[in-house]
């Protein structure tokens, strides 16, 4: 062992049968993972593997081959405790979360917290400082930053920095199980483009087949033939399963063909850290917003920079009127494989043309059409369908038998080579339009927005979209049924809401039904910066923030109560579209001097945003949601403090002072902890996962009395203390 080593190395060897590498496994915890490289992180990917530790706290973590210590990293978010271990080879280990490091480098560590006078440090070292061999204990296994539990978070990057995935080349793990596919996704890339016969995302849910005898690829596919019109995107959800555990996996590789062309490639192998932006260009942020669901794009859009793509792959897809077999093969990091198997068209199958007769209850088709099929449901939209009797006449007319209440909703559709048009719909029996109700929802896509309006009920009239501008001028747009309970304009530009004052939907109904709702917005181009100001609030929007061309709106939302603990400056307001990532952070700030700080909701509770250390009132967003200015005065909680003030404890039982610190409503500032012990600063962890502060006491404890102070604040200023004394004889 080298002069300046600093570790004695372990006489272990590791003797896991199912792992093989030039590399040491980095704990001895266990060899199995709950997290792959490259699945979605907020905002990034994630650049490593995390190791399952079982909730356990304190297992060994080892130098996975020899070099030197070049980075210490200590946060109460992010990573917290990092290790970064420059190798002989020219890769960089991190190991992140830890608990603690080994004693050594603890020494070091509080030697830079004392010079520094800080608990969060970031120091880097030359490569003749600290050096390590393969095998040394360098600290242990954790739950400090950000995280949902203990584990150890593991990464390998390249000569130049850069995460390379650890599965890939150095580490094999047992895996005889395949990825899985639940559904695919078609959308729409431009105004032109019709799916099924409709302007909107179209979500078919995949059938499993048996297995192949011959490839060993077990097979998924679309039952029915999906038509599109147009340049459109291919999305799919998919995900891995890995032998004895629970977790869903994120694949490795992606890849699409369309009659045997290869169109899409992705293999989540290595990247650069200046890419963690894309992440949201890779997944679609609409569908994992609607559905929780990771839905991979299979098409470059703003992405093609990414190393995960391959530069071939397609920017939209467009079809002429043959039949396409499509083909996705999706396989994990231990070459388990499947396939996703369709039908795709480039046509399009009209909805057939009727004259629907309410008295009667008949419905005379154009032309005649054997294909016709017929459905019942009720007003609700996703309620069930049910058959419905009728008798035919001269081929062309449908008389049906009074429906009975719920099921009064006619639909019908028309399907040739297995496609099938888009339904129509019918209220057999007649709806009063002064029962109307429902929401307008403005739904944007990557180039362009839908302007819909979504009924609580089924009403069964047609209707336009009035758009009202600040120049008093106006637009009439046709609107068509999207779905049974949605009436749409289909896609339009989005420089046809530039200046939008109102929108108003009207009923084409006797008498004629208006709802209407004043639309506060602007346009907001990629390449240019802007500013938006409404209600005391204003967005600061600069040249490179956006991936495309967006509008942007805002609403006064009365919707969210807000709880009588906090005080509230400015209402809350919603900001959006919520469907679309920001490709930057955008400024939210608020003219208000007054005490309080910018909250937003998220997953029911109002949630601190706040820029630290900026007095104006300002928060950085990566997307809309609904915003307020809140204040509070309920002071940090501080519980379970050890050793326990006024209490006699013997030398040997008291080396930490801890104490649990709670804020619920602004959150506690890690910066502004104080603890003292007899005139002394301690430094200190804060594991937000398990709320703890926790802090070294060994040369500043005396026989006798001892002084303990602890001073904490919350994010709003808000200060609790403790003061008091025990005894160590």
């Amino acid at each position: 062992m080298k002069i300046k080593s600093i570790f004695i190395a372990i006489a272990i060897i590791m003797t896991y049968n199912d792992l093989y590498s030039e590399y040491l496994w980095p704990t001895n915890t266990s060899n199995s993972i709950t997290t792959l490289f490259g699945e979605r992180r907020t905002r990034r990917f994630h650049a490593g593997i995390d190791v399952r530790t079982y909730g356990n706290i304190g297992d060994k973590i080892f130098a996975v081959e020899s070099g030197y210590i070049s980075r210490i990293k200590i946060t109460s978010d992010g990573y917290g405790k990092a290790l970064y271990l420059k190798l002989n080879d020219g890769n960089t280990i991190l190991y992140a979360h830890l608990d603690r490091y080994n004693d050594f480098i603890e020494s070091i560590i509080i030697n830079h917290q004392k010079e520094k006078d800080n608990s969060f440090i970031d120091q880097h070292f030359s490569k003749d400082q600290y050096q390590v061999n393969k095998g040394d204990i360098i600290g242990y296994c954790g739950d400090t930053g950000s995280l949902s539990g203990p584990h150890l978070h593991f990464e390998i990057r390249d000569k130049n920095n850069n995460p390379i995935n650890p599965l890939e080349k150095y580490y094999t793990l047992e895996d005889t199980l395949k990825p899985i596919a639940e559904s695919i996704a078609f959308l729409p890339l431009n105004k032109n483009c019709y799916i099924n016969g409709k302007q909107d995302y179209e979500v078919i849910d995949l059938k499993p087949l048996k297995y192949n005898d011959v490839s060993n690829v077990y097979k998924y596919f679309m039952q029915d033939t999906v038509s599109i019109l147009g340049n459109f995107g291919i999305a799919i959800d998919t995900y891995d399963k890995i032998n004895n555990s629970p977790f869903k996996f994120g694949v490795y590789k992606i890849e699409a063909l369309i009659d045997n062309k290869k169109v899409y490639d992705i293999s989540f192998n290595n990247y650069s850290f200046n890419q963690d932006h894309l992440i949201y260009r890779e997944l679609d942020y609409h569908l994992l917003n609607k559905y929780n669901k990771n839905y991979h794009r299979l098409f470059i859009n703003h992405n093609e920079d990414l190393n995960f793509i391959s530069s071939t792959s397609n920017h939209g897809l467009n079809l002429d009127k043959k039949f396409h077999n499509l083909i996705i093969n999706i396989s994990d990091n231990f070459n388990n494989k499947i396939q996703v198997q369709g039908i795709i068209k480039g046509d399009i199958i009209p909805s057939p043309q009727a004259i629907f007769n309410q008295k009667e209850l008949s419905l005379s088709l154009v032309k005649p059409d054997k294909n016709i099929e017929f459905r019942l449901s009720t007003r609700y939209e996703n309620s069930r369908e049910i058959p419905i009797t009728y008798t035919l006449f001269d081929s062309t007319i449908y008389k049906f038998e009074k429906p009975k209440k719920p099921y009064e909703v006619l639909s019908f559709y028309t399907k040739e080579n297995g496609i099938k048009s888009h339904p129509s719909y019918i209220s057999l029996l007649p709806y009063d339009p002064f029962k109307i109700t429902g929401e307008f929802k403005l739904q944007h896509f990557d180039n362009n927005i839908l302007l819909n309006f979504i009924e609580d009920k089924f009403s069964g009239y047609d209707a336009e979209l009035l758009i009202e501008y600040n120049n008093k001028s106006s637009k009439k747009i046709k609107m068509y049924r999207l779905n049974k309970n949605t009436l749409s304009t289909r896609l339009l530009n989005i420089e046809l809401l530039s200046n939008v004052n109102k929108i108003s939907i009207i009923y084409l109904s006797t008498p004629e039904i208006i709802y209407s709702e004043f639309i506060n917005g602007s346009v907001f181009y990629k390449n240019e910066n802007k500013n938006f100001m409404f209600s005391n609030y204003s967005l600061s929007v600069d040249k490179g923030s956006l991936y495309n061309d967006t509008f942007i709106w805002s609403s006064i939302n009365n919707a969210y109560k807000i709880p009588k603990k906090y005080n509230v400056i400015s209402k809350a307001i919603t900001i959006s579209p919520d469907n679309i990532p920001f490709k930057n952070k955008v400024l939210l700030s608020h003219s208000n001097d007054k005490n309080g700080a910018i909250f937003q909701f998220i997953q029911d509770k109002w949630i601190y945003i706040q820029n630290s250390n900026i007095e104006n009132l300002n928060a950085t967003i990566t997307t809309g949601g609904t915003f307020a200015v809140l204040t509070e005065n309920i002071k940090p909680d501080i519980s379970n403090v050890f050793p326990n003030l006024n209490s006699n404890y013997k030398a040997n039982d008291v080396n930490i002072i801890s104490f649990n610190l709670i804020d619920k409503e602004s959150g506690v500032n890690d910066q502004k902890i104080e603890i003292h012990l007899n005139g002394e600063k301690l430094y200190y962890d804060y594991i937000r996962y398990r709320d703890l502060v926790a802090a070294k006491a060994k040369y500043e404890l005396i026989i006798g009395k001892n002084h303990l102070s602890i001073k904490c604040s919350d994010n709003l200023g808000n200060i609790s203390q403790i003061e008091g004394h025990f005894t160590i004889e």
